[in-house]
């Protein structure tokens, strides 16, 4: 629960970032809506399936689309980008000392 909250008050900040203002209630609808539906895709934390359903569920209600693939981007880069180099990192030092 703590962590769908938090993932749903990044997307609504990255929204806000680039001028996108709306509810919380309603980006945290579209994040849920568009987590079910990512769910179903084959593809690793559903990428593509789960931008896609965002964009589509905040333009949907009534945010521009510039801003919500912008914001949509962003949130993704936060959440499933940058969290790849600490671990890439840890990886590499775990190979060089013969661990893995």
């Amino acid at each position: 629960m703590g962590a769908l909250a938090a993932d749903a008050s990044t997307l609504a900040l990255c929204l806000r970032a680039f001028g996108a203002y709306g509810t919380p209630l309603q980006v945290a609808a579209v994040y849920l809506g568009g987590t079910a539906i990512a769910a179903a895709s084959p593809t690793p934390d559903g990428l593509g399936a789960l931008e896609a359903a965002l964009v589509a569920g905040l333009t949907a209600l009534g945010y521009p689309a510039g801003q919500a693939v912008a914001g949509v981007l962003t949130y993704r880069f936060f959440n499933f980008w940058l969290p790849i180099l600490p671990g890439l990192a840890a990886f590499r030092y775990l190979q060089r000392r013969q661990v893995i």
